[in-house]
Formats: C-alpha cells, sequence, structure tokens
C-alpha cells in the first residue's frame, strides 16, 4: 500500500501521465470493438449464403400444383408440397465428389441406333426434295390472306453472290405497323435472321436501329449472311418487329417468315429480288383473350418486404363499369396470408393504375408464396357486388427477374403477364 499511494500520487501531479494512460486505455477498446465487428460482418447468416449457392449450382425445375380457386371461406387443406429450400439441401447432401485426376475416359458420347427405313414410318425433312413442292408467291399470299390477318407490309430486296457464298438482304420500308399501345404510335426495330439447316455455327441475328413514334418507316439497312448456293434453297428468312418501350420488356408486334427456296434470288447485285412481304400477328399467349398486367416485382431483404407495382391492364372484354385488382398472398398450404387490393378505376381497353403493394413475407418463406392476382368487376350500388373477370396466380420461385434482382441487387424490369379464365 505504501508503493502504490506514490504510483498514484504521482500520476495525478503530472497531467502528461494521466493523458497518455487514458488515451492508451482508448485505444486498446476501439480496436478491439472494430475487431468483433469485422468478424461479424465476414459471418455470412444463412439467407445469404442460400442465394449465393442458387445462383452458382443449376436451375432446377419446380411444378406448382394447380388449383380451382373459389370464393368462399371454406377452404380444404392439402398436403404440403417439400419446399424448394428443403430441396435444395436433400440435394447437396446427396450429391457425391468428383473423382481427380484426368476424367477424359469416363465420358462417352452415345452412337444414335439406326432405324430401318419403312413404308409405315414418317420420313425426315431432310429426305424430302423441296424442288417438287415449289410454289408461286401469288399462290401463297392468296392463302396468307385467307387464314392469317395481315398487320402491316414490308418492303425488301435479297440478292447472293456465289462466288463468297454471302446473301444480302436489304429492308427498305414498312407500311401500317401496328402498336399495343392504344394511345401513342409504335417505335418500331426489327431483327433480322436466317436460319440454314444443319448449320455448324449458331443462328446470327441483325437488329437495326429503333424508328421512333411511327408506323411507316423507312429502314433503308443492309444485312449480311454466310450461306452457300447449296444450303440458300434449304434457308429460312426470320423477320421479328418489335415495339421499344423504355418502361418495360419490347414486344414483339408482327413477324415475317420467309424460305428462299419458294423466291427466285437474283444472283446479280445490281438487279436483286425486289418484293413486298406481309407482317402477321405474333400472339406469344396463344390468344387467350382474358386481358394482360404489367407489373414488376421487388424485395427488400433488410426489411424482408415485397412490393408489387401494379402500371396497366389492357386487351379487357369488357367495356362498361368499374375494375380494381385484388391481390392474395397465399402460402405453400394454400392458406390466405393476406389481401390487399387497388383503388377502383373506370373500365377501358387499357387502365392505368401506378400502384404498390406493399406485403412482409420473411426469407425463409419466399420460395413457398404464390401471389393470386384477381381481376374484378365491381357491380351494384356503391360496387357491393364484385364479379372475377380473370385471375392471374405467380408462384415467386418461378420469377427469373425477382431472384436475379435479390442475387445482383437491382431493380427488376417490368413485364407483360396474361391473364386465365378465372
Amino acid at each position: 500500500m505504501d508503493y502504490e499511494e506514490p504510483l498514484i500520487d504521482r500520476i495525478q501531479s503530472t497531467p502528461e501521465t494521466f493523458v497518455l494512460f487514458f488515451s492508451s486505455t482508448v485505444i486498446v477498446i476501439v480496436v478491439v470493438a472494430v475487431g468483433l465487428l469485422i468478424k461479424t460482418r465476414q459471418r455470412n447468416n444463412w439467407y445469404d449464403q442460400n442465394i449465393l449457392d442458387m445462383s452458382t449450382e443449376p436451375p432446377m425445375r419446380v411444378r406448382c400444383a394447380s388449383f380451382n380457386r373459389m370464393d368462399t371461406e371454406d377452404d380444404v387443406p392439402f398436403e404440403p408440397a417439400a419446399s424448394y429450400l428443403d430441396q435444395m439441401r436433400d440435394r447437396s447432401a446427396l450429391s457425391l465428389p468428383l473423382p481427380k485426376g484426368d476424367l477424359s475416359g469416363l465420358f462417352t458420347i452415345p452412337q444414335a441406333k439406326k432405324k430401318n427405313r419403312s413404308m409405315f414410318t414418317n420420313p425426315h425433312q431432310n429426305q424430302l426434295d423441296r424442288g417438287m413442292y415449289q410454289c408461286q408467291m401469288a399462290d401463297e399470299s392468296a392463302c396468307s390472306s385467307m387464314t392469317m390477318v395481315s398487320t402491316g407490309s414490308m418492303h425488301l430486296s435479297v440478292h447472293h453472290d456465289p462466288n463468297l457464298s454471302l446473301l444480302t438482304v436489304s429492308l427498305k420500308q414498312a407500311i401500317d405497323l401496328p402498336s399495343k399501345r392504344d394511345e401513342d404510335n409504335p417505335n418500331p426495330y426489327f431483327r433480322v435472321a436466317l436460319e440454314v439447316p444443319e448449320a455448324s455455327v449458331p443462328k446470327v441475328e441483325h437488329q437495326t436501329k429503333t424508328f421512333t413514334s411511327t408506323s411507316s418507316p423507312t429502314i433503308e439497312e443492309d444485312f449480311c449472311f454466310q450461306v452457300t448456293s447449296a444450303q440458300l434453297s434449304q434457308c429460312r428468312l426470320e423477320i421479328m418487329v418489335y415495339d421499344f418501350d423504355q418502361f418495360s420488356v419490347d414486344e414483339c408486334v408482327g413477324c415475317c417468315w420467309l424460305t428462299l427456296g419458294r423466291l427466285n434470288v437474283s444472283l446479280d447485285q445490281n438487279a436483286p429480288t425486289v418484293f413486298w412481304a406481309e407482317v402477321l400477328p405474333f400472339d406469344e399467349n396463344e390468344g387467350k383473350g382474358h386481358g394482360e398486367l404489367l407489373i414488376s416485382l421487388a424485395y427488400l431483404s433488410h426489411a424482408q418486404r415485397l412490393s408489387l407495382n401494379i402500371f396497366k391492364v389492357r386487351n379487357i372484354r369488357r367495356n362498361e363499369g368499374n375494375i380494381c385488382l385484388r391481390v392474395t398472398l397465399l402460402s405453400g398450404i394454400e392458406k390466405k396470408l393476406k389481401r390487399k387490393k387497388t383503388s377502383s378505376r373506370k373500365l377501358t381497353r387499357s387502365v392505368q393504375f401506378n400502384e404498390s403493394l406493399t406485403f412482409s413475407i420473411p426469407k425463409h418463406t419466399l420460395c413457398d408464396v404464390l401471389l393470386e392476382i384477381e381481376l374484378v368487376l365491381e357491380t351494384g350500388t356503391f360496387g357491393m357486388a364484385t364479379q372475377t373477370l380473370a385471375r392471374l396466380q405467380l408462384p415467386l420461385h418461378k420469377c427469373k427477374d425477382l431472384w436475379r434482382a435479390i442475387i445482383r441487387e437491382e431493380k427488376s424490369q417490368a413485364r407483360w403477364h396474361s391473364f386465365e379464365q378465372p
């Protein structure tokens, strides 16, 4: 005690010594806190680790059971299906380690078995003599106009150089192109590709520039394809017409397929084969006719919140009344978790909503959630009676744009979805 008291008195008597002792203590505490923070940040939680594993492993298809939805409250539960995360864990547990060393001798390519030719088996398309089935262009255009409705025309020319094995396709002009936006002209651009049968190289595709707010653009662009004279008659020219939209995914509004064997392709560059071709409608939805919905999805991992951005509904069969969108969040066992609806809008062919609905969803249940979007017609006094016009079921584990946005930490792009019969 006699030794400690003079030491304490000495520290208190000299301010410089006390400041040095206090500063060293603070520095040690700060270093320890920073080390613990870095160690905590480097440790990934189970959800982030699972997202990284899903991005590196090959995609796995999960089929979701379909069901018929009723407006009653008596829901009949059924056996829950195994979640996507459980299947991924079982798959990783059953995976076997790969052998080390040279693996070239372990893999063999099976040879295709030669089938005996018979008069009862269908012949392959390469065994047909295409010269026996040529027809005139006038007959082909007449048949096409009777079966399909034209959505514009395209003026183009083709010529082939046999010395260089080069086919040149010139797009000159297009007229009366359609637009899926009722209030504005389209912003068209064209993709030109040549399909060569039994080609060793992949199909080459060219694209024109985008023409703003016009249904009859003047193109005047040339595209070249490498093809021999022997393959020329079997090639098919594909021209796809797209409508550019800066707020959503570009849509294909028309297409044109031409088999070069049916054309008299000129071999003179100064006198090419010039003709008009009809642009036929392109329908990705196989003519369901219940309307389309433009939406985008976003998920905030820190807040565990799913945002559904609703922009527009188009091609609705009804023309009178007020409509709204009713969104129901369903779990894997078909249980209603939460239901929200948009505000009412006057029914027209194209209805603008521009609303956002948010749902709180934990990270571990994101793969097992199903979004059910219903197009509801409000009738009666003050809209008390409702009628479901169409329905859309959207499993979240099938939304590629959503998972890509989660992994890359970017915004998802808006996309059109087709309604189905309720």
